[in-house]
């Protein structure tokens, strides 16, 4: 499990030396919640490659919102990715078949 406490100390040690040259990038999630998690999982996802508890983050965060995500809604928004997945495994399948 990933040490919010450790994020939330990093993310607020981050905002404040960039509070006076990026005040217009930071966020403030209560009236948009959404639109907050969507900066800070791309946040995450850029310093990733450079910082392990980025990757962490996003390891732990992925399935919690994947796990509330109402499976029909899944499938609307995924669509076109279960499809290229299903012609995969229908492919795969066929040539285990022949």
């Amino acid at each position: 499990m990933v040490n919010l406490k450790s994020m939330n100390s990093e993310i607020e040690l981050e905002n404040s030396k960039e509070l006076s040259s990026q005040s217009n990038k930071i966020l403030d999630p209560r009236p948009e919640p959404n639109k907050w998690l969507k900066a800070t999982l791309l946040d995450l996802l850029e310093r990733s490659d450079k910082e392990p508890e980025a990757m962490e983050a996003l390891k732990w965060a992925i399935p919690q919102l994947c796990h509330c995500i109402e499976p029909g809604y899944v499938d609307q928004i995924f669509a076109d990715w279960i499809e290229q997945y299903i012609e995969i495994l229908e492919n795969n399948q066929n040539k285990v078949n022949n």
